[in-house]
């Protein structure tokens, strides 16, 4: 729909504004402004290349009123937004001026599009300042800008009003991740429960899927249950959105997660985006197309201003343009170029952009130039039927040719990084004898310019390539014979770049930031442990073992402790007698020292031969920790009593200088130890002095709650459960919501109810600790002390179901008990002991085969079941 009228209109690049109308216009799409913004737009454009001082504007947007200069800054900031940074020049000390070409028209009649929800809505959300996005959610910044995609929007939005399953399909770089992400944004205060973005193109693995997923929505897929099982009890009553973004190299995997999600969360909705349909049950196919382009004109006719600014194609190609080249504008000299350069490119929205890009180099004639060279082939009689993959290809092979060859040589070696990478990364694996780390560096900015790596806002910067542009470089690696080569060289930085990280942590404890940013290389470690796994040979052995030795942890905090440690484990078998003493020393104490935070059996003989090692080298501090290591995972073992020269040896050796977090270590070591061998009030000493040690040294929160949580173990197993319970809530006072301190704290108060025979609030704590828990895998561990809580009541059923549950839980995921835990355990086989040997081992088989959903049910008793289940809080 479109309003006719003859009233004044400036036009500056693909924008149009009616003052009197009030109406703004980028191409086809109208802009929402804020009326403090519009007023300040028109006052700057009426004065164009005119300064305007900031006590005029003031006056002239907020006429008679007297409000702070912020205000001003507040307007501007939000014009630059939708006009881009350089339309409006800050003149220090004197004001500002509207600095893009204006053209003022009047008196013929101009179309004017008329503002619908269907293409209002999300512009307005960019560009009104004012506007708020409620969480839950974890979409991040400012929703996309979108040309041409109004009714492709507001489809997709009437479809999942009427459909659980919406999938956007159509061609590689067709614009489906824009189109959902603008879905996505525009319906944040549709579901309460939250609107989720999970991104796919980074995973090679299937079985990651529900993984990320767990990931986007803040779990641990690091859990006692698959992590389907786990997204499936939170989603299970909630009203939430899934997005799923690039799904077409997953496609079983995903149908399959749906499925699962579909099947017990009725009032989910997913909205997938495919290069193909996924082929799942309930799925509503919508199919992208590409952006409407100007007609081909008979004749030799030109095409008009309006005709090509309107359509999708121009609008996008006139914005990326004024992105790199702000003085570009649109008019009748190039309009004809431009209007062909969006046809010969069918209008996708990738090759558009790319083509935008290289207008400093070329110009718009000399961009269409060179699509006329590059494209005569594939418009030979077989243009109809090509494909449009094929059409992209052509497109980035063009952009490419675009490149001198040492920025090509650059451009194909990032390829080899999955998920972004740093500066300093980027040169370890794309420097050579031709090209030094600064000309690296210098063909890296020019790459981002050109938008085939994207440039992202970071404390350490980091760059990434899409996903489509990087499976191109890595054809184009591929076609140079640089695969192998290039896949060694990445994993070689990988293990330097995480080599400094362990370094540093021998030196001080790091940050939580520092830990992010080691966390945002997982994707990477991922990919380097899938090629090492696929080569042999001395070399590739050695640095196996090398990237093994310091990606643990990095593992750890990407993606959960049991994947760091299980992943690493694999390049055990390439230790040999070629490896350096000091090398494998450094592995197995990683593996030694994270496998005994899970409680892995493998982590006992990876500590001893650490400290064999260790010793050997006169490695003091590793020495240290590889014992601290046995001493913890001794004491889940049994061998208590064999850890005593450990534990007089690590004394020996102890220095002070050494960083805070291997103190703290060994006083958790030795206080699982003492609780093994059965002396509570040492045990209960022991956890005190690391309380007070981890406060003095200012050590993380987490550290700081053993108060709370290890001493009123140690109290309870010392028959003084007032005194345990009373340390709880102390400890649950002062960690206030941090979640893995509340879980621990509140299964151990749970316990110490039930021991009191209050099973009411042992309940109650039972399921607050599950809120706290559920995204840290820890869901299993708790229901020892529900079924505890079930005998006390006589449900002695219930019980002995739960115990079989969480015996195959242990021994599936290769853990031990921790001391503590054993002894409540002692006490709950106690009661159990009223019934019959075969009834409870029947019950046990039951539960052993029973899903983690029924063990909660049977754990927590009729007080458990109701809509709030599992999902509450």
């Amino acid at each position: 729909m479109t309003l006719m009228t003859s009233e004044l209109v400036y036009s500056f690049g693909h924008f149009r504004l009616w003052p009197e109308r009030r109406a703004l216009v980028a191409g086809e799409q109208p802009i929402k402004l804020g009326s403090r913004a519009f007023d300040l737009l028109a006052t700057l454009v009426g004065a164009a290349e005119r300064v305007i001082g900031k006590s005029e504007l003031m006056e002239a947007v907020w006429p008679r009123l007297v409000v702070e200069e912020n205000n001003l800054n507040v307007q501007i900031v939000a014009l630059r937004k939708v006009l881009g940074h350089a339309a409006i020049a800050t003149i220090p000390g004197r004001g500002y001026r509207f600095v893009m070409p204006v053209q003022a028209e009047g008196g013929p009649e101009v179309a004017v599009p008329a503002a619908d929800a269907a293409t209002a809505g999300p512009a307005a959300l960019t560009a009104d300042p004012s506007a708020s996005v409620s969480p839950p959610t974890n979409l991040v910044g400012e929703p996309p800008k979108l040309y041409g995609r109004g009714d492709d929007v507001n489809a997709v939005l009437t479809l999942l009003v009427d459909h659980p399953v919406v999938t956007v399909t159509g061609a590689g770089g067709v614009g489906k991740t824009r189109l959902g992400e603008a879905v996505a944004y525009s319906l944040i205060a549709g579901f309460p429960d939250g609107v989720w973005w999970v991104e796919l193109a980074a995973l090679s693995d299937p079985a990651l899927v529900a993984a990320a997923v767990a990931r986007a929505l803040g779990l641990d897929a690091d859990s006692a249950r698959s992590p389907t099982r786990q997204i499936v009890s939170v989603l299970r009553s909630q009203h939430a959105l899934l997005v799923l973004d690039n799904c077409e190299h997953l496609l079983d995997a995903v149908a399959e997660f749906v499925d699962a999600v579909r099947a017990s969360a009725g009032e989910v909705r997913i909205l997938l985006t495919s290069q193909e349909a996924v082929k799942t049950a309930g799925e509503h196919i919508y199919r992208l197309d590409t952006l409407g382009v100007p007609a081909a004109r008979s004749g030799g006719s030109t095409s008009t201003l309006q005709e090509v600014a309107m359509c999708g194609a121009g609008a996008l190609f006139v914005a990326r343009a004024r992105a790199v080249q702000p003085q570009f504008q649109l008019n009748a000299t190039n309009v004809d170029a431009v209007a062909e350069i969006c046809r010969c490119l069918d209008g996708i929205p990738l090759a558009i952009e790319l083509a935008a890009a290289r207008l400093p180099l070329l110009g718009v004639e000399g961009v269409r130039a060179r699509l006329k060279e590059r494209f005569n082939v594939l418009t030979g009689g077989t243009r109809a039927v090509l494909r449009r993959h094929q059409t992209l290809r052509a497109a980035l092979e063009w952009s490419l040719g675009l490149l001198i060859e040492p920025e090509r040589t650059v451009f194909r070696r990032l390829g080899v990084f999955a998920g972004g990478f740093t500066l300093e990364s980027a040169q370890r694996v794309c420097e050579d004898e031709a090209i030094d780390v600064w000309d690296v560096l210098e063909h890296l900015g020019t790459l981002v310019d050109k938008s085939l790596v994207l440039a992202e806002g970071m404390p350490v910067p980091r760059y990434r390539m899409l996903e489509t542009t990087r499976l191109f470089a890595l054809e184009q690696l591929g076609g140079a014979g640089e695969t192998a080569a290039l896949l060694r060289l990445h994993a070689t930085a990988m293990r330097t770049l995480l080599e400094k990280y362990d370094l540093e942590a021998r030196r001080r404890d790091l940050s939580v930031a520092e830990d992010r940013l080691l966390a945002l290389e997982g994707d990477n470690i991922r990919a380097a442990y899938e090629w090492l796994t696929t080569t042999s040979g001395p070399a590739d052995d050695l640095l196996a073992v090398e990237l093994g030795s310091v990606a643990v942890m990095p593992l750890a905090c990407a993606g959960g402790v049991s994947e760091g440690f299980d992943r690493t484990l694999v390049f055990r078998s390439r230790i040999g007698a070629a490896t350096p003493p000091a090398v494998a020393a450094r592995f197995w104490l990683a593996l030694a020292r994270w496998g005994a935070i899970v409680g892995r059996l493998e982590a006992y003989d990876a500590a001893a031969r650490a400290i064999e090692l260790c010793r050997g080298l006169g490695d003091a501090a590793g020495l240290f920790m590889a014992l601290t290591s046995r001493i913890a995972i001794g004491a889940r073992r049994g061998d208590s009593a064999q850890l005593g020269a450990c534990v007089e040896e690590a004394r020996r050796i102890e220095r002070p200088e050494w960083v805070a977090s291997m103190h703290s270590s060994f006083l958790w070591a030795c206080y699982r130890w003492l609780q093994a061998e059965g002396r509570p009030e040492e045990a209960g000493a022991c956890a005190r002095e690391r309380a007070a040690f981890s406060a003095r040294g200012g050590s993380p929160l987490y550290e700081q709650i053993h108060l709370g949580d290890n001493v009123a173990d140690c109290e309870l197993a010392a028959g003084r459960p007032e005194i345990a319970e009373a340390l709880c809530r102390t400890a649950l006072a002062t960690i206030g919501d941090y979640p893995w301190g509340r879980a621990h704290v509140l299964e151990t108060l749970a316990f110490v109810c039930a021991a009191q025979g209050n099973s009411s609030e042992s309940i109650e704590h039972g399921r607050a600790a599950l809120r706290a828990s559920r995204d840290m895998g820890m869901h299993f561990r708790m229901l020892e002390a529900m079924a505890f809580n079930a005998a006390r009541q006589g449900r002695l059923d219930d019980a002995a179901w739960v115990v079989g549950h969480v015996d195959r839980l242990y021994a599936e995921r290769g853990e031990v008990r921790w001391p503590h835990v054993q002894a409540r355990r002692h006490q709950l086989d106690a009661l159990l002991a009223a019934m019959s040997g075969d009834d409870r081992a029947r019950l046990g088989a039951e539960g052993a085969v029973g899903d983690i959903e029924a063990a909660f049910e049977r754990g927590f008793g009729p007080l458990a079941r109701g809509p709030s289940f599992v999902g509450d809080g």
